[in-house]
């Protein structure tokens, strides 16, 4: 998988490329020999890798990352500035969708371009669309793609012998490095940052009428009930007789070959993942069936409970439970409250939220899952002035913290 992935963005001339998963860089390394020009680093989160690749896309270079679809939502920081900022060089994002989790939702939250590829052709189709769009409109790219995708045949797959997706022979990008200082761009105020949204707004209609043309934009007709998707597994669920049109282009939506197939329906059901990006993208719903948008009713919040304790994970972020135990425990002093998080979310984005939980005297338990790095935290938290900390052999010796009123910090390997 990852050498097929990694032998598509090489053969489209990305020399600058960035994972977080050892097993993709080990496959990258492998290619050195072949590509003597190539640098690729396994950085310790995706927001480091993001940062880089896009630091060697502003000097020019064609850039990519190797994320999983929920690992990109570990770099937003960075996402979210390079819609402001663009690119110089090509940057692709490809995202590999090992869980539930969808980037198809950044794209109108980051108004980031989103394209989505359920096999290898696909994936490769998008690729090289996806550096066209990233040179021309100088702003990074996200492709969406699955770990399991076809891949018969793949290594032997060359992108040199395909016409560009817009009729081009794929090119070198930009080789020799160079950076142009414009503060205005690079590091706005907010004067300047406004010019660059209305910029922005402007590179995605353009994009947007590039969709519009997209080969992987299938449109199938045979009855006057007809189904949007993004996801070819959902395609199999479909009556023989229902209309289908295939969206590779989550964001910016080609808003005219979706008006055209809706005007011929009689009634169109969505089907994508848990978040409705293409549905809320439609101007017109009153032709669609919608189980998201219609009747949304009271939200009922989960809440998750072990061994007496409130549970609190990293929904939002990578040791997002901690600050989220914070507030909690400020709102609701006598609540017990248990937040979990990872080692290398600890790492990532914990230290100042700690932090800022000791200056505010919080208490509650923190449980951190280890694999090799507890010895680490423990100095981290030791420098911080901190030592009410324990290390448990199995999750049950949880309850005997349940008493206890001051802060602590519980270590244990394992997932829970």
């Amino acid at each position: 998988m990852y050498e097929a992935i990694a032998r598509t963005l090489l053969d489209n001339h990305a020399r600058l490329i960035y994972a977080v998963s050892r097993a993709a860089g080990n496959v990258l390394m492998g290619f050195q020999g072949e590509y003597p020009s190539l640098h690729s680093e396994v950085c310790i989160n995706e927001k480091i890798a993001y940062e880089q690749a896009l630091t060697g896309a502003c000097v020019g270079k064609r850039t990519a990352c190797l994320f999983t679809t929920e690992g990109l939502y570990e770099a937003l920081d960075p996402v979210m500035s390079s819609a402001y900022t663009g690119v110089v060089g090509g940057l692709v994002v490809v995202c590999m969708k090992e869980t539930d989790e969808d980037v198809t939702p950044l794209g109108p939250f980051a108004k980031l371009p989103v394209l989505v590829a359920a096999g290898f052709e696909e994936f490769t189709r998008a690729v090289r669309f996806g550096y066209a769009l990233s040179e021309t409109y100088q702003i990074p790219v996200l492709v969406q793609t699955a770990p399991d995708m076809d891949m018969n045949g793949a290594l032997r797959f060359s992108t040199e012998t395909e016409t560009r997706v817009r009729g081009e022979i794929p090119g070198l990008g930009h080789q020799v490095s160079n950076f142009v200082k414009d503060p205005g761009r690079w590091a706005a105020t907010p004067k300047y940052r406004y010019q660059l949204h209305k910029t922005l707004n402007e590179k995605l209609e353009h994009i947007r009428t590039e969709f519009e043309a997209y080969p992987g934009n299938v449109k199938t007709l045979k009855g006057k009930s007809g189904v949007i998707t993004d996801r070819y597994s959902d395609m199999d669920f479909c009556d023989d007789d229902a209309s289908i049109l295939f969206i590779s282009t989550a964001y910016p939506l080609p808003n005219a070959l979706v008006n055209d197939f809706m005007a011929e329906m009689d009634e169109v059901s969505i089907s994508e993942g848990s978040y409705p990006t293409i549905e809320l993208q439609i101007g017109d719903r009153r032709k669609i069936i919608s189980e998201k948008m219609g009747g949304l009713g009271r939200r009922v919040k989960p809440m998750e409970t072990m061994y007496g304790f409130t549970v609190i994970r990293d929904t939002i972020g990578p040791a997002s439970s901690i600050n989220l135990a914070h507030g909690m425990k400020i709102s609701e002093p006598d609540k017990k409250v248990l937040a979990i998080t990872f080692e290398d979310h600890f790492f990532h984005s914990g230290m100042p939220a700690f932090v800022n939980t000791l200056y505010n005297r919080s208490s509650y338990v923190l449980l951190i899952l280890i694999s090799e790095k507890e010895e680490q935290i423990r100095k981290v938290l030791e420098g911080f002035g901190f030592h009410n900390s324990f290390h448990i052999e199995g999750f049950s010796e949880i309850e005997r913290f349940y008493d206890h009123q001051d802060l602590t910090v519980l270590f244990c390997k394992g997932i829970i």
